[in-house]
């Protein structure tokens, strides 16, 4: 088993979970605005629902992208997790 199967099945799922992180955040231009003048004070998960709901439609879909997205890192850690203990033999 070689080192790249190991990673290839989480690489994935990152670059799934990027786009779809990537895909929400574009759908929240008034969130992106506020991050880009203060991130600071934009960094809370206040700020970030204040910005969905009041976007309508649009911040909905966000909303369910960015819900996607935090599945798809999670599995990605989970798979990462297990793929290498399983690697280096800690699971038989």
């Amino acid at each position: 088993m070689g080192i790249w199967s190991v990673f290839e099945g989480p690489f994935v799922s990152l670059l799934v979970g990027a786009a779809l992180a990537y895909t929400a955040f574009s759908f929240l231009g008034e969130y992106r605005k506020l991050f880009m003048a203060n991130p600071k004070s934009a960094m809370s998960v206040e700020a970030l629902m204040l910005a969905v709901t009041s976007s309508g439609g649009p911040g909905y879909l966000a909303a369910f992208l960015l819900a996607g997205s935090v599945l798809c890192f999670l599995a990605t850690a989970f798979t990462l997790l297990f793929n290498l203990s399983s690697y280096f033999g800690l699971l038989n």
